[in-house]
């Protein structure tokens, strides 16, 4: 039954006209939007649409939210989500937005007693209880693509999607257990490959902050997917495959192989 109303109230968002302005934001933000097939755009503006109607935009430290903020945000959210045109992060409540980068405190207990604390630069995070904080300037970085295979919206989504079986464990919902499986060791397999290039030195696709562990080896390897997709399939075609059978996309089908820095 809630499911039914959820449907219907979402339909009823989409049929309203589309903003021309927003339009022109997806257009200055989200550079990507140039090279979807025009049904990829009218489902993302219908995706959009809800999106924003549906989450909470709070602003930190001073931080407006208005329509540049919210249009640019769910843009890209929704860019990663073409292939799963049910998925609206239901669990996602709220955005937080901050003006720059934030520092968070954090802690560490001393041997002998005391702690160690300092505070730690954040370009944006996901919190398991249904809210997402991100840097509004890395915002625009990421859909403008002046920041190479980096998006702070994607990688935070890509958690957010993470976060459907309970846990950020860098895996996303597969099709079957077996699936899943097959996915996890293929995945295992490219994240050793990362750590050894690490290692000896070599060239890697990405920003090593993916060797963090399983949940940002995924997030980081998504941004890639979609920033950069020929990069990721020249680096590796193997992790590249495993990206596109989690977000059911194919973008270096789309995306010029020799597009504008």
């Amino acid at each position: 039954m809630f499911g039914w109303l959820r449907s219907r109230r979402r339909r009823s968002i989409q049929d309203r006209p589309w903003p021309p302005v927003w339009e022109d934001i997806l257009r200055r933000n989200l550079r990507q939007m140039q090279w979807l097939a025009a049904d990829e755009r009218e489902r993302l503006r219908a995706w959009v649409a809800v999106f924003i109607a549906e989450k909470r935009f709070e602003g930190c430290r001073g931080m407006t939210i208005d329509d540049e903020v919210r249009v640019s945000i769910a843009g890209q959210a929704g860019l990663i989500v073409l292939g799963m045109p049910d998925e609206f992060f239901d669990r996602l409540q709220s955005v937080l937005v901050y003006p720059g980068d934030y520092l968070v405190s954090r802690s560490t207990p001393l041997e002998g007693g005391g702690e160690l604390q300092w505070q730690e630069p954040r370009l944006g995070e996901t919190w398991n209880g249904g809210s997402m904080v991100l840097s509004w300037p890395r915002v625009v970085e990421g859909g403008r693509l002046r920041d190479g295979p980096r998006s702070v919206v994607i990688h935070e989504c890509a958690h957010v999607i993470d976060l459907l079986d309970g846990e950020i464990d860098g895996v996303p919902p597969l099709a079957s257990a077996t699936a899943r499986r097959e996915w996890m060791r293929g995945m295992a397999d490219c994240r050793e490959r990362f750590a050894e290039a690490l290692d000896e030195g070599r060239f890697v696709a990405f920003d090593d902050y993916a060797a963090e562990g399983p949940g940002e080896f995924f997030a980081v390897a998504s941004e890639c997917f979609f920033q950069d997709p020929h990069r990721l399939h020249r680096y590796d075609r193997d992790l590249y495959a495993l990206m596109a059978e989690a977000w059911l996309q194919d973008p270096k089908a789309r995306v010029p192989v020799q597009r504008a820095r």
